[in-house]
């Protein structure tokens, strides 16, 4: 092979290569918050451990604070893995973020919390596909939806938003018959408030009460 078609011959290979590339992207037209962020910690039983069921936690920054609490509550009974994400409901890159976790674990339960990110219409149409996708590659799995908490309002009032995207979210959840953990109500009508500063996220004891209510969501459904 001489200069000139080895180098038209390369030519070819990297235009191939960067147009195959170009078609994986992800057809998303919404515009992703300006940082995204994935967290996974994946927990399986150790060589000198008991043969415990494998829990996974799938959700936004509620669910990574809550996580680990959820995993003192149910040592002994099983190993609580986490999915933590940033990317809403819709977005396919969530779907394949499931996927990843989901084709290296054999799950017992799994409880998934979304909602802060992305709107109510993210939810109306997207959320039957998420469903679709932890029952196609977990399809032994017993699946729990938490309801999205609310964030505060001046005076105290009512998280409209949330509200609408827990109503958009309920009919899927009814249809699929998935087990339902009412974090919005455990936070919305505690006689005291449990958000931190900055009126999203909670303090201390509002990720405590949280943590054991997953929990106990969780033990009837163990093996």
């Amino acid at each position: 092979m001489n200069h000139t078609t080895f180098t038209a011959t390369m030519l070819l290979i990297c235009t191939t290569i960067t147009h195959s590339w170009s078609q994986d992207l992800y057809d998303y037209k919404k515009p992703r918050e300006s940082q995204n962020w994935t967290t996974i910690s994946l927990k399986t039983k150790p060589s000198d451990g008991p043969a415990l069921p494998l829990v996974l936690l799938i959700g936004d920054s509620i669910t990574v604070r809550y996580a680990a609490e959820v995993g003192t509550e149910l040592k002994g009974k099983a190993y609580v893995s986490l999915l933590g994400t940033s990317k809403a409901v819709g977005d396919p890159a969530l779907l394949d973020e499931i996927k990843l976790v989901l084709r290296q674990n054999v799950y017992s339960v799994i409880h998934f919390n979304f909602g802060l990110h992305g709107d109510t219409a993210d939810l109306r149409a997207g959320l039957a596909d998420v469903i679709a996708t932890l029952k196609h590659h977990a399809p032994n799995a017993k699946l729990i939806w938490a309801t999205t908490t609310p964030c505060q309002k001046k005076d105290d009032a009512l998280d409209t938003s949330v509200i609408e995207k827990n109503q958009a979210a309920a009919e899927h959840i009814k249809m699929a018959s998935i087990v339902v953990d009412d974090l919005y109500t455990l936070v919305a009508k505690h006689p005291t408030k449990l958000w931190d500063a900055g009126g999203v996220h909670y303090t201390a004891e509002g990720t405590a009460i949280q943590s054991k209510q997953v929990a106990q969501s969780i033990m009837p459904l163990l093996p």
